[in-house]
């Protein structure tokens, strides 16, 4: 009698697995169809590898994308809802302004713009701002905490990684005495970027703790029940003072950015970062405020003031375009920004990037430009932070050497830098990544930018980069040994998920 109990259980247990493996590759065929490549790799990962496969779609495969598209759409319609009472009011009347702040003809009518506007309708092109470049976190924390100190109404803070060593303490714990002074203070982080952080204590209590004028909130918060929303990660580095003053790039709140004698030389990142003000500053605020009300399920005017939106004034000569890209909000914009570049170039194409890991697609794309006669040229580190990533990007060497393509690697410490030039006469920073992650799934904010002294400095700052890299060269790729060549290609494979 045992054993037959014992063989019933075995057998249901066996069909429930079944079922459970079928109902699971129905699923990947169906939430995948968009993308063939991550469906096989999927499929070949659930079935080949027993319960593991699972888990690990469990934790890496599941994205629910159209769930959280759906979300984000209703903020962004709630958003202009708001626009007839309270704060948004004062948005209504700094939006109608923005009409002053369009470029002239010329600018806005070239071919690079006319494409974006198409790609990007509610992305406006804005001019009359002042851009100034900051490098590496010495450059960048004292001026964040220089304009914080000088805050009188509001200040919206955004960061994928929030350290709470010396560098995040120092920022938070300014950021508290202008709450006590009846500043205004919001602070979003992502919970899987800033997860070092988010357990200790200094972070608990700035967390959890009560205080008027002061919120901070975590964007898709760990929960071990549902370990898929760590792969939607908001990747945005922002801070918006007053409604004003912006500041947008690649630098996160970490003493890893500060090239000091505390810091070991080996943790050092390179980095760059924008100060931004005029007109495209309220395109930075409502970008915050909009992931302010998907992570809090506020309505806007619950949660902005109408010193947010101040009066527009022009304060120079650049002309932007602020990109967000995501779930709902141009979903795929930075892709379609990448390709935009590699389509346009004409003469030039340069990028930089810690992560060269775009898929097949855009590996074409840029094979394609160079064949045009455009002088394609990419920077990446010598010694990247991620050995999958820098593996799987070393993958892609041979092909891009053999059709045109020039690669750099730049020594020193790890660059963090992610920014685009074409043709020197345009260009985009923020924080995209040229790779499949931040193509599909971050949450990513980025600028386009043109004329002004800015464009004079970046260019300035490509040079300095291609400088300070050695070139890679065909026949050392080729050179490459048999057990390593097949490394990087098994790296490849796993682009899906990198």
């Amino acid at each position: 009698m045992g054993m037959v109990i014992s063989s019933y259980w075995a057998l249901a247990g066996s069909t429930a697995t079944l079922l459970l493996y079928v109902l699971v590759l129905l699923y990947i065929l169906y939430a995948k169809s968009d993308d063939p490549a991550e469906a096989a790799f999927w499929l070949l990962v659930v079935a080949l590898i027993p319960v593991g496969g699972l888990l690990l779609f469990l934790f890496f495969g599941i994205t629910r994308l159209g769930r959280v598209d759906g979300k984000v759409r209703t903020v962004c319609s709630r958003v202009e809802d708001a626009k007839d009472h309270g704060p948004g009011l004062a948005l209504a009347a700094q939006e109608r302004s923005l009409g002053d702040c369009v470029p002239v003809s010329g600018i806005a009518g070239s071919d690079h713009n006319r494409m974006l506007d198409r790609l990007f309708p509610q992305s406006l092109l804005l001019g009359g701002n002042r851009l100034e470049m900051l490098r590496d976190g010495n450059s960048v924390y004292p001026r964040m905490l220089e304009d914080i100190a000088a805050a009188r109404h509001c200040i919206r803070l955004q960061s994928f990684i929030f350290m709470s060593d010396e560098v995040g303490m120092k920022i938070l714990n300014a950021l508290e005495r202008k709450a006590a002074e009846g500043v205004d203070v919001k602070i979003l982080f992502d919970s899987f970027g800033s997860c070092k952080s988010y357990f200790s204590p200094f972070f608990r209590r700035c967390l959890f703790g009560r205080r008027e004028h002061f919120q901070i909130r975590a964007f898709s918060p760990i929960n071990l029940l549902t370990p898929w929303k760590f792969q939607l990660r908001n990747h945005r580095k922002l801070l918006v003072i007053d409604g004003r003053i912006a500041y947008s790039g690649g630098i996160n709140i970490s003493r890893e950015n500060e090239h000091l004698q505390r810091v070991p030389a080996s943790r050092y990142i390179h980095d760059l970062h924008c100060r931004i003000t005029g007109p495209a500053v309220s395109q930075f605020t409502l970008s915050f405020f909009r992931d302010w009300m998907y992570t809090t399920g506020k309505v806007f005017n619950d949660c902005a003031l109408p010193e947010d939106f101040p009066a527009v004034a022009k304060t120079g000569r650049s002309v932007v375009r602020v990109l967000e890209s995501g779930p709902g909000n141009n979903y795929q914009g930075t892709k379609m920004l990448f390709f935009a570049a590699a389509s346009l170039a004409r003469r030039s194409l340069t990028i930089v990037t810690p992560y060269l890991v775009p898929g097949p697609a855009y590996i074409n794309a840029l094979c394609m430009a160079a064949a045009r006669g455009v002088a394609v040229k990419i920077v990446v580190p010598k010694h990247n932070n991620h050995i999958f990533v820098d593996f799987a990007a070393r993958s892609l060497y041979h092909r891009l050497l053999r059709h045109g393509v020039r690669i750099f690697e730049k020594r020193g410490c790890f660059s963090h830098i992610k920014a685009l030039m074409v043709d020197s006469e345009w260009g985009f920073m923020g924080s995209s990544n040229c790779d499949s992650r931040s193509f599909r799934l971050n949450f990513e904010l980025d600028f386009c930018f043109e004329r002004g002294r800015f464009l004079t400095s970046m260019l300035d700052q490509v040079r300095a980069e291609l400088a300070e890299s050695d070139e890679v060269q065909l026949f050392d790729v080729e050179a490459k040994s048999i057990p390593r060549r097949l490394c990087e290609n098994a790296c490849a494979l796993l682009t899906p998920i990198l």
